[in-house]
């Protein structure tokens, strides 16, 4: 797969990183609006209604096209009204479909769901927050 194909998602602090394969076919616009803003250095948080995901402030606007599906692990998607790329990493407590544009490799899920463990603790769990820092960039 070529490296243009895949993001690189990295939070240096926790020492976790995993790649994505980008979904350029089935969301052109937003893969494109993605790329545009690489590298991205943003923080993360957690979600706290919908579910076990994370997610990192952005300055996409989007109002293209769009690849909504089911929420899943290892779903890449980018939530346009809060202009944040999300990333779930387990459970989904909620049915609205997502705009997917990437897939975190299978065998990278572990250190997603590690990441989104490490976030939980440090911004909804504990009563002192910790901010850490995510940075994506093409592999």
């Amino acid at each position: 797969m070529p490296s243009s194909e895949i993001l690189i998602f990295d939070a240096p602090s926790v020492k976790k990183s995993f790649r994505a394969k980008l979904l350029a076919q089935d969301n052109p616009d937003v893969v494109e609006q993605v790329l545009a803003q690489l590298p991205l250095k943003s923080v993360l948080g957690h979600v706290v209604i919908s579910g076990e995901a994370i997610w990192m402030a952005t300055r996409i606007v989007h109002l293209g096209r769009t690849n909504m599906v089911q929420r899943h692990p290892g779903a890449v998607y980018l939530y346009a009204p809060g202009q944040t790329i999300c990333l779930t990493y387990g459970k989904i407590t909620e049915s609205a479909n997502v705009n997917k544009f990437a897939e975190v490799f299978e065998e990278d899920l572990p250190i997603l769901q590690e990441l989104g463990e490490i976030v939980y603790e440090h911004t909804v769990a504990l009563p002192r927050r910790t901010v850490i820092e995510i940075n994506v960039r093409k592999a």
